[in-house]
């Protein structure tokens, strides 16, 4: 008798009983690697929520491990933890950090299509801040910065694919020393945040010149309230989070948020500290980080996506824009090198081969076509997610653990993904496994 948790299945099974035998065999396989990646929450994963669908089938797989909150410290008996932590669920919300990043390329799509902006525009035109953006030439011998007035014109095109030149201060040490310098602080998504926290950092590289990852994407949302007329929590509720019936998703805070942990990389073996969430910003928000919400409502995203713009009737974007979507937007020479320079040292989750208009790109055709197959990305807590056209498939691997990419996570990511590549083969819209 088969198991009684894969129903969804045996319906398929009975149409197709080899596809039916390979699809089990991944969800076993996905089931084992969530668990051995959970098995100590505060050493490996403190809990991950795996999810994957199609574009005709919602729930292609949903795996889960570990506990939404857990005490401070480890219990003497580890069993005790089933009483006293909060398992995790695909509805538990998450920080997403990064995963921000593809809800704003989706709102300035949105009013590309309407006509209300285009992607070359001069994007200072509808945020006067960004003429006075200065570009940093290091310091003088006595120690003063030294900034150079931007004479190259800063497009909307440039704010969504990171090659404005405005860099984060965790990718570029010299951020933390001009922002002391300047009296700001280096991240403006933090809690009691100023808008002169982002407008006063200037530029690290010249504007077009190369992919520098950092706060471009917070500029671009101050262009999408100027045209919309709307906050950037208003505009993609209504625009975006309540078409896709997602009633989760939001910068305000929400007291079922899960901990978070820390990892010590320098003492892989020392129990991680698990904590409340850093308090972000309340009042002004931003497209680089700051949402929250949970798998189930980031796959919906994906699947709309996937869908080419189109889920359960609600139209988000047209067909064509999201085709665009996976067009590599670095141009060849410096932008395409540093984009894969970046990659190399920062990420190996990609090829980074391109980067479209919301995410890296990867796939055979990007050398030849520019074209991608897969667009994904990730924050820095660690929530992947992924879209590939190729396979039909939409899938998330969720934790909430810092640092970005610790093994027992990166782990978990690759054999996810390499399982439920396998496991849709050249046939979907069969359900794996419905934990």
């Amino acid at each position: 008798m088969l198991p009684r948790a894969c129903g969804p299945t045996l319906r398929f099974a009975q149409r197709n009983r080899a596809h039916w035998l390979r699809t089990f065999a991944t969800a076993t396989e996905l089931d084992a690697a969530i668990a051995q990646a959970t098995s100590d929450p505060y050493r490996r994963v403190p809990q991950a929520v795996v999810m994957a669908a199609t574009s005709a089938d919602s729930r292609l797989y949903v795996g889960k491990g570990g506990y939404a909150r857990l005490p401070p410290r480890p219990p003497l008996n580890a069993d005790s933890l089933d009483e006293t932590a909060v398992p995790v669920s695909e509805h538990s919300v998450f920080e997403l950090y990064s995963c921000t990043k593809l809800v704003a390329a989706i709102a300035t799509l949105q009013l590309v299509e309407q006509g209300h902006l285009r992607l070359d525009d001069d994007a200072s035109s509808y945020v006067p801040e960004l003429r006075e953006a200065k570009i940093y030439r290091g310091w003088t011998t006595g120690g003063e910065l030294v900034l150079e007035e931007n004479r190259t014109t800063i497009t909307v095109r440039m704010l969504l694919t990171h090659t404005a030149g405005f860099a984060y201060y965790t990718h570029d040490p010299a951020v933390l020393q001009i922002a002391d310098a300047l009296g700001i602080r280096p991240m403006p998504y933090a809690y009691g945040a100023k808008k002169t926290w982002l407008t006063e950092m200037p530029l690290m590289a010249e504007p077009g010149a190369r992919f520098v990852y950092g706060t471009s994407n917070d500029w671009l949302t101050l262009v999408v309230e100027a045209v919309s007329c709307e906050p950037l929590e208003d505009y993609f509720q209504q625009h975006i989070f309540r078409p896709l019936r997602i009633d989760d998703m939001s910068y305000l805070p929400n007291a079922n948020q899960i901990s978070m942990a820390h990892a010590d990389r320098s003492e892989p073996n020392r129990p991680h500290r698990i904590r409340p969430p850093d308090r972000m910003s309340e009042t002004q928000h931003y497209g680089g980080a700051g949402l929250r919400g949970s798998p189930a409502s980031f796959l919906r995203i994906l699947r709309a996506l996937l869908r080419r713009g189109e889920l359960d009737g609600a139209q988000i974007l047209r067909a064509e824009t999201v085709d665009s979507i996976f067009h590599n937007q670095m141009r060849p020479g410096t932008q395409q090198e540093s984009l894969e320079a970046y990659v190399r040292h920062n990420i190996d989750f990609t090829s980074g081969n391109g980067y479209g208009l919301g995410g890296a790109l990867d796939g055979a055709r990007l050398r030849s076509e520019g074209v991608g197959d897969e667009l994904t990305w990730s924050g820095v807590a660690n929530t992947f997610w992924s879209i590939d056209r190729k396979r039909d498939l939409a899938f998330v691997v969720f934790s909430n653990l810092t640092p970005f990419g610790t093994r027992h996570i990166r782990d978990l990511y690759t054999n996810a993904r390499s399982a439920l590549r396998r496991g849709v083969g050249t046939q979907t819209g069969s359900a794996m496994s419905v934990r």
